[in-house]
């Protein structure tokens, strides 16, 4: 029972919220212009506060978990480049390659992730994940571009991709509160708590849009595409890195960290950077959607199996 309460407690609000978004399109609150404005707005301003927070904010004698972050680095490495030469093989369309990789090694850890942690083990236990999101967004980031540069039928120019992946808002976001934490200076509090406030709307505004934006168009279209890339991203992925990662003894906070970082659903951000850098658009998108949608389920097993083997 305590198994089933715990992973309800995790995943309904995100299933809610997203409910809440597909009902305000349905009921024609927002529509597809407005949708994109407040995505920008999310990104540009709200996900950069919560960056810049989580980063300001942590510990780095408490939270900093070196194992644990060089278990994530070389997993999504590995994961993105199995992925690469399984897709250059199989795939032949380079504006899909890209972005079939880019939905399989990239989750969307830095908008589910803390939500996750936090409704399991509560908010004393984010500093954990706050560091590791400082690290992999910018890795996440970093290739998407090359990947994304590559695959997009023009040359790929070096000083273009170091811009794309430096003027991101997440990574300037994370490089302005590291100079903070470096130097140990501090903003004064009510700067503060103002940047604190911006970053708490951001995951719950991110799966509210991400819920409005559901539509089912290009579902038929790429049924076959979706079917492979969202059972890989929400079952062969988690099910392969959460045993490994069970087996070397990651437990608990470490382990529901792992748990957020490889079990959920391909990143909000994918899309955008598709629709920029020449990717197929409407595949990136119904990608997000279906592999958000589905990942209601799989997160709820995932928890539910974990907690129920005494793991979580």
């Amino acid at each position: 029972m305590e198994g089933l309460t715990v992973s309800l407690r995790a995943v309904f609000p995100i299933f809610a919220m997203l409910v809440i978004g597909y009902w305000a399109r349905w009921k024609g609150i927002v529509d597809d212009p407005s949708i994109k404005k407040m995505n920008a707005l999310c990104f540009q301003v709200f996900m950069t506060a919560m960056m810049f927070y989580n980063v300001y904010s942590m510990d780095l004698e408490s939270d900093l978990n070196p194992r644990l972050m060089a278990f994530a680095i070389v997993e999504i490495l590995m994961i993105l480049a199995v992925t690469t030469v399984i897709v250059l093989w199989r795939v032949k369309e380079n504006a899909k390659r890209g972005v079939i990789i880019q939905a399989i090694y990239r989750s969307n850890f830095v908008v589910l992730g803390l939500p996750l942690i936090t409704a399991v083990y509560g908010s004393e236990a984010a500093g954990v994940p706050t560091v590791l999101i400082s690290v992999v967004t910018p890795l996440y980031n970093f290739f998407a571009v090359i990947i994304l540069e590559i695959f997009n039928g023009t040359k790929p120019s070096v000083g273009k991709i170091a811009k794309n992946v430096i003027l991101c808002p997440y990574i300037l976001g994370a490089i302005a509160a590291m100079f903070f934490v470096v130097t140990g200076l501090r903003l004064p509090e009510v700067i503060e708590s103002l940047i604190q406030t911006l970053g708490q709307v951001a995951s719950p505004l991110a799966i509210v849009i991400l819920g409005a934006s559901f539509t089912f168009e290009n579902v038929r279209k790429y049924a076959r595409l979706l079917a492979v890339i969202c059972s890989v991203r929400l079952l062969v992925i988690p099910g392969i890195t959460l045993t490994v990662a069970a087996a070397l003894g990651f437990r608990e906070v470490e382990l529901m960290t792992l748990v957020a970082l490889f079990a959920t659903p391909t990143a909000i951000a994918s899309y955008a950077m598709a629709q920029q850098l020449g990717g197929d658009a409407d595949l990136a998108g119904v990608e997000v959607v279906m592999s958000t949608m589905l990942s209601v389920a799989t997160l709820f097993f995932w928890i539910f199996l974990l907690k129920n083997l005494g793991l979580l």
